[in-house]
């Protein structure tokens, strides 16, 4: 039986990190010491590895667990609507669309009755030129991020890097690389996430690398990610995007014709870590690195964050909760809002209140969209067009009637003379 809890669900949005991937195809370059395991993960570089598929999975089934074996929220297959209740996006990276799909199965793993495998998913993607949801950064804000990028790099990432000299330099020794002559900053996150990845996926670290160089990797390459992202107030307005008023777009008053009642997004950390500081949503994750300036934790894969709308005596409250596979589920007080149960209002309250201390991303982007199209063809403003086509059809006219007129008088003369028209 559905609890009162459940009675009072409208909709769900789900954000998840995508699973674990195989290293970037930077981390050979990087590391050329480490090919043994780039070896090991049987799937091309940046792409969803078997472990990554299981966390996934594993968040499909947690959803479905909750969502529809316990409070009937969701049908348990699909055959018994006529249309799609459950709406899944992902970011234009592979293994964000692979993750996506993954979580479909653990919450639909029906088998059709005639093929070996569990329905397919439709999964909504955008080319990352044209992504405003899931992040600007490759599209109208990439001048904006690249920019500051270069700022934070000759300012406070330098002052950062300076401070852990003997680490570059170690790493450097393990890898086999000189990586005070690369990118560092970026080198350094690329081989923050190797070791990880390979920590994840059960294989031994490079040779010489211990775990308090471990651990000193970590903490700095989420550091740096946190600062250069996410590091003010105007950075994660634009780094979101998007994001937050479509959240707020489907934590709306369901319709009772619209066909979706669950969101299912995946993405990447960055876009969870932005939801984090909008929202005051503080993780803590066991034996994640930390970064003390943030008063967070990195996020393990597959870490998903659940948003509910429920109505109750006509009020409309947001309730939040956590999953991950290594900590399950947990509800989440909200730092900036005044309740567990948080009142709708207050809580669009906090998004819009962010942006107008900001200015939305398409001002900091300086994303002016041109709303008139133009005509390819005659000119560039509508009415002028529509003057030119009015023209254009009488003259048509004009031509029609004179052409029937001339065959007309034709076929008088022909008759006048005694021929007979063909």
């Amino acid at each position: 039986m559905a609890n009162a809890a459940s009675s009072s669900l409208r909709a769900v949005v789900a954000l998840t990190n995508h699973g674990n991937r195989a290293p970037s195809d930077a981390a050979p370059i990087l590391c050329p010491k480490n090919a043994a395991n780039f070896d090991k993960y049987g799937v091309p570089f940046m792409q969803l590895t078997d472990a990554g598929m299981r966390q996934m999975y594993a968040a499909g089934q947690h959803t479905r667990s909750v969502y529809v074996d316990s409070a009937h929220f969701l049908s348990p297959t699909f055959k018994q609507k006529r249309h799609f209740e459950t709406y899944f996006r992902a970011d234009a990276a592979m293994s964000c669309g692979q993750s996506a799909t993954t979580f479909g199965y653990g919450l639909y793993p029906s088998v059709n009755s005639n093929l070996p495998f569990p329905n397919p998913i439709p999964i909504v993607m955008q080319l990352a030129s044209n992504e405003f949801e899931f992040g600007v950064t490759d599209g109208p804000c990439a001048e904006t991020l690249s920019a500051d990028l270069a700022a934070y790099s000759a300012t406070r990432g330098k002052a950062l890097l300076k401070a852990h000299a003997p680490l570059v330099q170690s790493l450097s020794k393990v890898c086999g690389t000189d990586l005070s002559g690369t990118d560092t900053i970026t080198s350094l996150n690329v081989l923050a996430d190797m070791s990880k990845l390979d920590r994840l996926e059960g294989l031994p670290p490079t040779l010489g690398l211990t775990d308090p160089m471990y651990q000193e990797l970590q903490e700095l390459a989420l550091t740096q990610r946190m600062e250069r992202f996410l590091g003010t107030p105007r950075q994660v307005t634009y780094y979101m995007g998007g994001f937050p008023a479509m959240l707020l777009a489907n934590l709306a008053p369901v319709s009772p014709s619209s066909p979706y009642k669950f969101y299912a997004y995946t993405g990447h950390r960055e876009l969870l870590h932005g939801m984090g500081l909008l929202l005051d949503w503080r993780f803590e994750m066991p034996g994640e690195a930390r970064a003390p300036g943030f008063n967070t934790t990195a996020l393990p894969p597959a870490t998903t964050m659940y948003f509910e709308l429920h109505e109750e005596n006509g009020r409309q409250l947001v309730r939040t909760f956590l999953w991950s596979p290594l900590t399950g589920r947990a509800p989440v007080q909200l730092g900036k809002c005044s309740a567990l149960d948080c009142p709708m209002d207050e809580f669009r309250g906090i998004l819009d209140a962010h942006v107008a201390a900001t200015s939305s991303w398409e001002t900091l982007c300086a994303y002016h969209p041109v709303k008139k199209v133009k005509n390819m063809h005659f000119g560039s403003d509508p009415v002028e067009d529509s003057l030119t086509s009015l023209i254009m059809c009488a003259a048509l006219v004009l031509c029609t009637v004179f052409a029937m007129h001339s065959a007309y008088r034709r076929i008088h003369q022909f008759k006048r003379r005694d021929y007979t028209p063909i």
